[in-house]
């Protein structure tokens, strides 16, 4: 007999699961913002599959951090726009 062998997908998928009982213990407005961290491993299951890491957590907290990078430096773009616009030079 063959052997099953897990996606990387489902592997990120049941360490997501397995955060939901941490999730319900949080208060709503913290809930909401795990949940949405929780979705950024979502958009680097690709690159999690390439990896081939049997360390799915530490891809998730680095799929998690590349997307927090992003939005900061997107913050920071536009604040350097603002500030340009709006500080005499």
């Amino acid at each position: 007999m063959g052997h099953t062998v897990r996606s990387q997908r489902m592997a990120i998928d049941i360490v997501l699961s397995e955060l939901q009982g941490f999730a319900g213990a949080l208060r709503q407005e913290d809930r909401r913002l795990l949940e949405r961290l929780l979705q950024e491993p979502l958009k680097h299951v690709g690159a999690v599959s390439n990896a081939g890491s049997i360390n799915i957590w530490a891809m998730i907290l680095l799929s998690i951090l590349i997307e927090q990078e992003r939005r900061l430096t997107a913050l920071e773009k536009k604040y350097d726009r603002l500030a340009d616009r709006l500080l005499p030079q």
